[in-house]
């Protein structure tokens, strides 16, 4: 038997037999490559669902690979199997040691809704936009050939508007943050937000002139959000 699921649905007894996420991933790519000429893996459709894809005649892109095996790479998404090649480890990835442990008690699962809880945002990914970057990047270029002898691209003001989307999910704590639990906000785990910035000349005060470049507004890699918030 082969099936995937949301780590909210793997039983605490049936983690022996979750695969490890790098070779989950393997196999659920070749999945979605070659699907409809190798054996279905049950969950498929509804892990592609959760990821904002759906299936038809037409087949997906890498990119679209790419984004349903994100959270199958972080153990989100788990791929139960009769005889894993590797076993998950319950104490190395987060989601499994939440599982492992859900029935003790374990206050990082909410008593209301097991797939909430308390957390912290993390960085997932980043993406540029590339219409208005472009843009911006033509204006830019324009306003460059004013300076003689300097190559475009090699000042910070040659990316000046430029704009890209941070992407953050909700992701439960770490063991050593579990103090932080009482206070945290509560949001389903998986849960993503966007944060645009804008790449700006604005103050810096560890910069010796005082300002620099660099995005607008600073998204730290993890962050807390608090209930009072």
């Amino acid at each position: 038997m082969e099936k995937i699921a949301r780590w909210t649905d793997v039983r605490k007894e049936d983690l022996y037999k979750v695969e490890d996420p790098f070779f989950a991933v393997s196999l659920i790519r070749d999945n979605l490559k070659r699907r409809g000429n190798v054996r279905e893996v049950r969950g498929v459709t509804e892990l592609l669902k959760e990821c904002g894809l759906y299936y038809s005649s037409v087949s997906l892109m890498n990119d679209q690979i790419d984004r349903a095996l994100k959270p199958v790479a972080s153990g989100a998404w788990m791929l139960i199997k009769d005889e894993p090649f590797k076993p998950i480890n319950t104490e190395e990835n987060r989601y499994a040691r939440i599982c492992s442990r859900q029935n003790a008690g374990d206050f990082l699962i909410n008593t209301v809704s097991e797939v909430s809880g308390p957390g912290k945002w993390k960085i997932t990914s980043i993406r540029v936009n590339k219409r208005a970057s472009s843009a911006a990047f033509v204006a830019n270029f324009l306003v460059s050939r004013g300076d003689e002898g300097r190559a475009f691209l090699s000042s910070g003001k040659d990316y000046a508007n430029t704009t890209q989307t941070v992407i953050q999910e909700w992701v439960p704590l770490d063991t050593e943050e579990r103090n932080f639990a009482f206070s945290s906000a509560i949001h389903r785990f998986g849960m993503e937000r966007k944060v645009t910035q804008i790449y700006v000349e604005a103050d810096d005060a560890w910069d010796v002139s005082g300002a620099s470049w660099h995005w607008r507004p600073v998204v730290a890699n993890e962050e807390y959000e608090f209930k009072h918030k």
